[in-house]
């Protein structure tokens, strides 16, 4: 009993100290300039002035009402909520996960785990090892695609060369556009920031099914040398903004404009978004990144069109014509024509 009683003063101060102490480094040290809590946040200098503006258009961002434009504000909101008792999904340490880490990290606050039920099972489910960054190649009959496309792949653990990639879930950016609006305007809309944009996980076969088999793009798949701390970050702040609106522009605020604040902020530092100035067209992105050493390994992945025209280009000019009509659907593969064929020539013909 005795032991007790001097042990409970103990604990008592430090749960009302620690946060205490935790607010008082704060006020000392202008953690909010950090370029890494700017980065989590999406802050941008302001043109004119010395001050900051978030890009996220969307107050449930943000924990502090003047969130959106104070730094130090939004830093002390975030601090003071993560320190609250309690857990489940609605608290902050579960809304906001890299926020939690990173301000835990950087003020030696207790780094016990918080109970989040829907964010355990959401990353659990995504099951990540490794991260890569795909290109789709341009596509001419979408103004939104015609300088390309890309999107992360989020790759589970590769137990043998077998383990299939086309499972993976991948995370990407788009403009939530209606799908009876015209090609001019959403050309119009997207340049002006006339729509939000979302950020979606879908299974990466439903990627290939659109990009290559549909559409006949090919892609370019990128693996990223992050380490598995750096990969649990991304999808943390994945989480964080994964219903959160960041308005769409074309040129600038796009698809691959998102994923390199991605990649920023798994890995402090990187600064991919200082690369951006008027505009960010996703082959310039991919540049960035390698030329940023993120790198480990490319693979090419050939659309259907590309793998036919790579079988066509193989072939004598006599069998070309006869192979695209095959292709086409002119002429059957059993026809006589192609059964007249030697063996060995058929055989050219099973792209």
């Amino acid at each position: 009993m005795g032991n007790s009683l001097r042990i409970g003063p103990v604990m008592l101060w430090l749960i009302i100290s620690l946060p205490l102490q935790a607010q008082a480094r704060v006020a000392d040290n202008p953690l909010h300039l950090d370029p890494a809590w700017l980065t989590l946040i999406h802050y941008q200098p302001d043109r004119f002035g010395g001050g900051y503006t978030s890009e996220a258009d969307d107050s449930a961002f943000f924990l502090s009402a003047d969130g959106k434009t104070s730094p130090k504000a939004e830093l002390e909101a975030t601090l003071k909520a993560i320190q609250q008792p309690g857990d489940g999904n609605e608290h902050a340490r579960c809304r906001f996960p890299a926020r939690d880490t990173w301000l835990r990290e950087h003020l030696d606050l207790p780094a016990k785990k918080a109970d989040c039920p829907a964010y355990k099972e959401w990353t659990e489910t995504l099951n990540t090892q490794s991260v890569t960054l795909v290109f789709a190649a341009s596509y001419l009959n979408s103004p939104s695609s015609m300088f390309g496309h890309t999107f992360l792949r989020l790759d589970p653990p590769q137990k043998d060369q077998q383990t299939n990639l086309l499972l993976a879930s991948t995370i990407s950016y788009a403009a939530d556009a209606a799908a009876h609006d015209s090609e001019l305007l959403f050309a119009y809309r997207g340049i002006f920031g006339g729509y939000p944009g979302i950020t979606t996980v879908q299974p990466y076969y439903e990627k290939i099914r659109l990009y290559s088999d549909i559409e006949h793009r090919d892609l370019w798949e990128y693996t990223l040398n992050l380490g598995q701390q750096e990969v649990e970050l991304m999808l943390a702040h994945a989480w964080e903004i994964r219903d959160i609106n960041f308005d769409y522009y074309f040129f600038d605020e796009n698809c691959a404009y998102r994923l390199l604040a991605l990649i920023d902020i798994a890995r402090p530092g990187t600064n991919l978004l200082d690369e951006v100035t008027t505009h960010a067209i996703p082959s310039d992105t991919v540049r960035w990144v390698v030329d940023k050493n993120l790198v480990k390994n490319v693979h090419y992945r050939a659309s259907a069109a590309s793998a036919v025209a790579h079988s066509l280009s193989a072939l004598p000019p006599s069998s070309q014509t006869l192979a695209a009509a095959i292709a086409d659907g002119y002429v059957k593969p059993d026809s006589d024509e192609v059964l007249a064929l030697p063996p060995e020539e058929r055989e050219k013909f099973i792209f």
